[in-house]
């Protein structure tokens, strides 16, 4: 694994943030594949239409008063044109008024498959977890975007039993 392929998959993770707290739902062909995508968050139905996923996403994000998502912590593989990260997140949606609460946290990690294309690399599949949430679940409900909240842990996750990290 090269220092820039590591490099350039982190800055792709960092920008998937920025770009749902900045509604640059444009940057996401930065980030993701158009073909064979598929993204799930939780125990919900995964995504595979791209833009389905893009729409969801604007639809969803767009009632808030702010958001945060942070990209922390990263492992990552690189395997020729493939590769594998995990990347703690810590999410945090804020909406005034909103009734149940004004905000709602959490903390998990994403797990990503990515693939390098004639653009770079992008993520193919992402499956994100939640270890950890506070505060009002339903504070997005009238987007009509669903989102099935499940607690998980790392230590039981195939995909990080499948991550060989290497001391080099």
């Amino acid at each position: 694994m090269s220092y820039e392929d590591k490099a350039t998959i982190r800055s792709c993770v960092e920008l998937y943030g920025y770009a749902v707290d900045s509604l640059r739902w444009d940057l996401f062909d930065r980030i993701f594949v158009r073909d064979g995508l598929y993204v799930r968050h939780g125990d919900r139905e995964p995504w595979s239409d791209y833009d389905k996923f893009v729409d969801d996403f604007a639809a969803y994000h767009k009632i808030f008063t702010s958001t945060q998502h942070s990209m922390t912590n990263m492992i990552c593989e690189v395997d020729g044109d493939a590769a594998k990260a995990i990347t703690y997140g810590n999410w945090r949606l804020v909406r005034l008024g909103a009734e149940g609460g004004d905000t709602w946290m959490g903390q998990g990690w994403y797990e990503d498959a990515f693939v390098r294309t004639e653009a770079g690399w992008r993520i193919q599949r992402r499956q994100s977890r939640q270890v950890w949430r506070e505060g009002n679940d339903n504070i997005g409900v009238t987007t009509g975007v669903e989102w099935k909240h499940a607690t998980s842990s790392l230590q039981n996750s195939d995909f990080s039993k499948s991550m060989k990290i290497s001391h080099a």
